[in-house]
């Protein structure tokens, strides 16, 4: 087994564990926001920098969403312009940040 089929075995188990944790103790998915969420939203959210936020939705370390050029969606250093598509569940699971739309 490779480090990166390693790696990436890890996060699966990871992410099956954790919900399976919430499931076991009846946590309850907080109300999120239906408002769409932008890559700047998620920043100021979370404190990230944009630049951040893209780079790890683009390159896998941050699983808070999905890039998408000419609709398919896209990883890695693809360049170009993409659309960057953000699921406030992730985002939630992932730094613990609730979504609630933006502030008016």
């Amino acid at each position: 087994m490779t480090a990166e089929e390693y790696i990436n075995e890890a996060k699966s188990v990871h992410g099956a564990a954790a919900e399976i944790a919430r499931t076991v103790v009846g946590m309850a998915f907080p109300e999120f926001s239906s408002e769409p969420m932008t890559i700047k939203d998620a920043s100021d959210l979370t404190g990230l920098t944009q630049t951040a936020i893209r780079a790890g939705i683009l390159n896998g370390w941050l699983p808070i969403g999905v890039a998408v050029r000419d609709g398919k969606q896209i990883s890695g250093n693809s360049g170009g312009k993409a659309n960057f598509i953000i699921f406030p569940r992730k985002v939630w699971e992932v730094t613990g940040h609730i979504w609630r739309g933006k502030k008016k």
